[in-house]
């Protein structure tokens, strides 16, 4: 019967595989090796639409969100300013739209993730969903959880919601946390991962020091690897 690894060996793996993607390596292999980091609009967008959902997002991920101009959005598209205004009323809605999305693509890694065994058990494959959005689309999680458009828009914290959510479900197959803890065991990474965001995002370009995000991301394994 094949040796299972301690639990330290799997706590260092995924902390090298998370660090792997602050060097710009792919986090995985095989058919998603070539798998953009670059943030994609939702499959069921057509059009200007979709175009503009695009070059938001790509301004979002290369020069943040103080550069994100309607403007500079439909130069970028290559479309005129005022189809714009046809699908988005203002700047808050476009970037009401970009968060919402964030939060879609961020259930469909999850999801994905859950699907790689060497990631297994259900919570860790989702954690390190959660942690490889968090240092590969930085600019994109804060605007996810920006506060002002979190209190301003219950449709993005109904996004968030069903993300969370999603995790929960992965918590509950996993067999190392006891049924009665899974949902706060749930929260709380949710939680911790919200905080690593915050914090990579307040550096600017998310230039954090290389050994903080080290401690950050070996703690966040430790705890989650040790679960049970």
């Amino acid at each position: 019967m094949e040796k299972k690894p301690e639990k330290s060996e799997r706590s260092a793996g995924i902390r090298e595989a998370l660090l792997a993607v602050t060097a710009g390596k792919p986090p995985f292999a095989g058919k998603d090796a070539g798998r953009s980091t670059l943030m994609r609009a939702p499959r069921e967008v057509e059009g200007v639409r979709a175009k503009t959902l695009s070059a938001a997002m790509q301004i979002l991920s290369e020069r943040g969100t103080e550069d994100l101009s309607l403007r500079a959005i439909a130069d970028n598209a290559g479309i005129g300013l005022a189809s714009i205004y046809h699908y988005f009323a203002n700047k808050e809605e476009l970037l009401l739209q970009l968060a919402i999305a964030g939060f879609h693509e961020l259930r469909e890694d999850i999801a994905h993730f859950r699907t790689i065994p060497e990631y297994a058990p259900p919570m860790r494959a989702s954690a390190f969903a959660f942690f490889n959005f968090v240092l590969t689309k930085p600019a994109l999680l804060s605007l996810m959880f920006d506060e002002h458009l979190m209190a301003r828009h219950e449709s993005l914290r109904e996004a968030e919601l069903l993300t969370l959510q999603a995790y929960r479900a992965a918590v509950a197959e996993d067999a190392r946390i006891p049924p009665e803890h899974q949902e706060n065991a749930a929260h709380a990474i949710w939680a911790m991962g919200r905080g690593i965001a915050s914090i990579i995002s307040s550096y600017p370009s998310g230039n954090i020091p290389p050994e903080f995000v080290e401690k950050l991301l070996s703690g966040a394994a430790y705890l989650i690897d040790r679960s049970g």
